[in-house]
């Protein structure tokens, strides 16, 4: 999530078909997201959806499957794509609208960040 919005609340049960639910706080407004794993390769993709919950419960008020490969980049890095699937055309401008290029970017940003202060 994107500074200064946070995640307040997080459960990951890392298995294909395993909850990925969150909690977000966007200017005071809290945002509950349910969603399942569909794909997991260790150190390459990561793939979960909130078309459905955990155990397969179709979910009433899908919004996308998000894609995420690692893969090795020159010089010992990694590269890190993020890709996001909607159901429609509609959906994808809605997320497109609330800045999620934009904010998908800054986040990996964080991370970079927060890794670099790792093991110091």
């Amino acid at each position: 999530m994107p500074k200064p919005h946070r995640v307040t609340h997080c459960e990951i049960d890392l298995r294909v078909g395993g909850r990925f639910n969150t909690v977000f706080s966007v200017e005071g407004a809290e945002m509950k997201n349910e969603g399942v794993w569909l794909e997991i390769v260790p150190d390459e993709k990561l793939v979960f959806t909130d078309f459905d919950t955990e155990g397969w419960a179709p979910s009433e008020d899908s919004f996308m499957t998000a894609i995420i490969l690692f893969e090795d980049a020159p010089g010992g890095g990694t590269r890190y794509t993020a890709i996001a699937r909607h159901r429609t055309p509609e959906s994808r401008q809605s997320h497109e609208d609330m800045g999620f290029c934009g904010g998908w970017a800054t986040v990996a940003d964080q991370l970079v960040a927060y890794a670099r202060t790792l093991g110091r």
